[in-house]
C-alpha cells in the first residue's frame, strides 16, 4: 500500500477580505464558485502523524507536487469536509469543491480551491485544511510510480500541523466578471490636458496602455484605421488640443477610438491563440499516432503545449522506444514489380489434390 500521509493547518477566528487578484488556472475545468488561496505545506522536516517517520519536504518535494498536479495525475483533486472523527474521507457527497491550481512562494505550497458549496464558511466557520498526499503515487495512465502527488485537500478545524496560513479568498466567482474595462471619462468641467497627460491617466488611473496598444497592432500588421484615427484623435492635426477648444476633439473621440483600437487587439489575440491551439492539437494528434499518449488525454496535452509546459508534457508521455499502445505496420514491398509468379498455381492445387486425394472429393471438395 502507498505510504500517505496528512497535512493539517491552524485555527483561526480572523479572517479579512481583500481585493481581487487575477487568478491564472492550471487545470481545465472553469471556476464554478468562490476562490481562495490556501497555505497547505512549508519546506521542512514534517513528522507523519501515524508512523512518526520524518519526512523531508525540500524543493525537489514541491516540485513533484506542482508537475503532478500540472499534469494531471491525480485527475481531481477534490476538497471533502473531514468527517465527525475528523478523518479524510473520500465521499462525493462530503465535496465542498476542488483545488483548480498550486502556487510557491517562499518555500511554501499554496492550493486555489474553488469553493463550490458552503463559500460563505470558508475562513470563518471553515478554519483550516488538511492536505492528503502519496510520497510515491502510481499514475494510473502508465503504470508507473511519479513520487510525491497531491490527492486531496480536506477541510478541518482540529489541525495535526500548525503555523501555516489562513484561507485568503482570491476571486470572486468567474461568472461575476464582465471583463470590462474601465475608461477614462472626461467632464466638460475637466481641464484640458497635453498629450502625454492624457496618456498617462489612461495607463496609470485606468489601466490602458495606448502606446502599448499601437505598437501590437502594428506588429499584427493591422495599422490602417484605427492606428490612423487614434494618432489623428491624440495629436489634433498640426497641434495638440482637446475639450475646451473649439478646433480640437472631445474625451470622448479619445475613449471611443481607445475602445475600438482595444476590440481590434482583442480580435486578433482571439484569431493568434486559435492558430495556436491548432498547431498544439496537431503536435498532440502524432504522439497519440505514435502511441505515445492516450486519445483519453489529449485536451490536457494540447493546454500543455499552450502553457509551454514542456517538463509536464515530457512527464506525462510515453517514452518513445515504450509507448503506451504498441502500433503494428506492415512490412512488404509496394509498386510494382516484374518478378511474377514463380510457381504455377493451378498445377501446384492439382498436384496436392492427388497428393492427399483420402482429403478430397473428385470436384476438389473437403471430405466429411
Amino acid at each position: 500500500m502507498e505510504p500517505l500521509f496528512v497535512i493539517p493547518c491552524p485555527t483561526s477566528d480572523d479572517f479579512t477580505a481583500l481585493s481581487s487578484v487575477p487568478l491564472e488556472l492550471a487545470r481545465q475545468r472553469r471556476v464554478m464558485g468562490q476562490v481562495f488561496r490556501k497555505h497547505i505545506l512549508t519546506e521542512g522536516p514534517l513528522i507523519h502523524p501515524k508512523t512518526g517517520q520524518c519526512i523531508n519536504i525540500d524543493g525537489a518535494f514541491m516540485d513533484s507536487l506542482q508537475r503532478n498536479f500540472q499534469a494531471g495525475v491525480g485527475d481531481i483533486v477534490q476538497v471533502p469536509l473531514a468527517n465527525d472523527a475528523n478523518q479524510h474521507v473520500e465521499n462525493p457527497a462530503a465535496n465542498l469543491g476542488e483545488v483548480v491550481g498550486l502556487e510557491r512562494k517562499d518555500r511554501k505550497l499554496y492550493a486555489l480551491i474553488d469553493a463550490r458549496q458552503d463559500a460563505d464558511k470558508f475562513g470563518k466557520t471553515y478554519l483550516g485544511a488538511s492536505a492528503f498526499l502519496s510520497t510515491d503515487y502510481t499514475d494510473t495512465s502508465r503504470g508507473t510510480k511519479v513520487g510525491p502527488t497531491l490527492l486531496h485537500v480536506a477541510v478541518t478545524n482540529r489541525p495535526y500541523v500548525t503555523n501555516l496560513e489562513e484561507y485568503e479568498p482570491v476571486a470572486a466567482s468567474m461568472a461575476d466578471y464582465s471583463g470590462d474595462e474601465d475608461l477614462v471619462v472626461l467632464t466638460p468641467e475637466d481641464p484640458a490636458m497635453t498629450k502625454d497627460e492624457m496618456l498617462a491617466a489612461l495607463r496609470d488611473e485606468h489601466g490602458i496602455d495606448v502606446e502599448a496598444l499601437q505598437n501590437r497592432a502594428e506588429r499584427a500588421g493591422d495599422t490602417h484605421e484605427l492606428t490612423a484615427a487614434l494618432t489623428a484623435a491624440l495629436t489634433g492635426g498640426s497641434g495638440l488640443q482637446f475639450s475646451g477648444s473649439p478646433e480640437g476633439v472631445s474625451a470622448q473621440d479619445v475613449i471611443g477610438a481607445v475602445a475600438e483600437l482595444a476590440q481590434l487587439s482583442n480580435a486578433q489575440g482571439e484569431t493568434i491563440n486559435g492558430l495556436l491551439r491548432e498547431k498544439a492539437e496537431v503536435r498532440v494528434d502524432g504522439y497519440i499516432a505514435k502511441g505515445r499518449l492516450l486519445p483519453k488525454s489529449r485536451g490536457r496535452a494540447v493546454e500543455m503545449v499552450l502553457s509551454n509546459d514542456e517538463a509536464g508534457l515530457d512527464a506525462f508521455l510515453a517514452p518513445a522506444d515504450r509507448p503506451y499502445v504498441a502500433l503494428s505496420s506492415q512490412v512488404g514491398l509496394t509498386g510494382e514489380t516484374d518478378e511474377g509468379h514463380t510457381t504455377d498455381v493451378a498445377s501446384e492445387v492439382d498436384r496436392l489434390q492427388q497428393q492427399y486425394s483420402h482429403h478430397f472429393t473428385s470436384n476438389g471438395a473437403t471430405k466429411r
